[in-house]
């Protein structure tokens, strides 16, 4: 009987609950409260992450019609005054036409580029696989 009494006195100083020293680790409650805030973190960075990827994807698109109409832009200042007529072209993705309309002194070439864009759907900039676009440059003799 002696062995029995003495692992009874091995189990604490309370006998059936451990202390709180005694005690390790997290409740089930507890990981699973992390759990859902750790969720809930993932999800809102993978939206944000979404929508990062989307705008960039409408800037570098945005970019590229910049880059082909500024191109064209310069071909045609690089002509002489009087060769400076009507035409197109293509840089990359972009289709550019323009017109020219002369005066006495100067030449409006406007420039309609086609190609893809930004278009609004819903209130909303979205990528659109052909988009016109008017710009207007004046050419002085």
């Amino acid at each position: 009987m002696n062995s029995i009494s003495l692992q009874n006195q091995d189990l604490g100083s309370s006998g059936d609950h451990p202390t709180r020293e005694e005690r390790a680790g997290f409740s089930i409650i507890e990981v699973l409260l992390a759990m859902v805030i750790l969720a809930f973190g993932a999800l809102g960075m993978a939206g944000t992450t979404l929508v990062m990827i989307k705008q960039t994807t409408l800037s570098d698109v945005t970019t590229d019609r910049a880059v082909a109409l500024q191109t064209t832009i310069e071909r045609i200042r690089a002509l002489p005054f009087d060769s400076v007529e009507a035409g197109q072209d293509s840089v990359g993705a972009y289709q550019l036409s323009w017109t020219v309309s002369d005066g006495r002194h100067w030449k409006s070439v406007e420039i309609v580029t086609t190609g893809p864009g930004l278009s609004s759907v819903s209130g909303y900039p979205a990528l659109t696989p052909s988009v016109q676009d008017t710009f207007s440059y004046w050419v002085l003799r």
